[in-house]
């Protein structure tokens, strides 16, 4: 696959699951009072929704990089459906959809573990002149 194409579908996917990321984890925030530290509960789970939704996009990173084409395809089909999820969840914050969304966040762990331990997939070296 052109690694243009690749780069395109990486960035569109980062901003499609970025966006629903960052609303859910401002709606979180709603009940913090104002002199609250940073380092509150409150803070941490804005900070883990952001964190666990870019998994897949860290998946796509690796796939990118490694010139791991199955890998790709399967963190695209991932980031897809979690961003899907996600807007859902910002529609109609359904607690069946939100735990699909988990589902589909695990799933998406799971395949960046796959990308980073995978034999298939390493890093290209460039030679230097």
């Amino acid at each position: 696959m052109n690694k243009t194409i690749q780069w395109v579908s990486f960035v569109l996917a980062a901003v499609a699951i970025n966006i629903p990321a960052f609303l859910l984890a401002s709606f979180t925030l709603f009940g913090t009072s104002e002199g609250t530290s940073i380092f509150s509960i409150d803070y941490a789970v804005a900070a883990l929704i952001v964190i666990l939704a870019n998994g897949s996009i860290a998946a796509l990173f690796l796939a990118i990089n490694r010139n791991y084409a199955r890998g790709f395809f399967y963190a695209l089909v991932a980031s897809v459906a979690e961003a899907i999820c996600l807007y859902i969840v910002l529609v109609t914050f359904n607690m069946n959809v939100l735990l699909i969304t988990g589902i589909v966040i695990v799933i998406n762990i799971v395949l960046l573990i796959y990308i980073i331990t995978s034999t298939k997939a390493k890093p290209v070296m460039h030679k230097q002149s």
